[in-house]
């Protein structure tokens, strides 16, 4: 059973994102945005924050680059 969430998916992993990457003006590493998540006891798999940000990039408010074989880079494009 799924827990409902105050705030939507994709609000969260943006806020996250907007944290870490100091409001966009840094690139985040994929388990950065993991580690941060682990630390705060969120409630989100990694199968959720992966789906937010398919959705973030599609929007268009962030974009996703592979920087080594099993990493990727997030870069916040938009902060509005």
């Amino acid at each position: 059973m799924d827990v409902w969430l105050e705030v939507p998916l994709i609000n969260t992993v943006m806020d996250a994102l907007k944290r870490l990457s100091k409001n966009g003006e840094v690139p985040v590493n994929e388990s950065d945005l993991y580690i941060y998540f682990e630390r705060t006891k969120s409630p989100l798999s990694t199968r959720d924050i992966v789906k937010s940000l398919i959705v973030l990039e599609t929007l268009g408010y962030i974009s996703v680059v592979s920087s080594t074989k099993e990493e990727r880079l997030i870069r916040v494009l938009k902060t509005a």
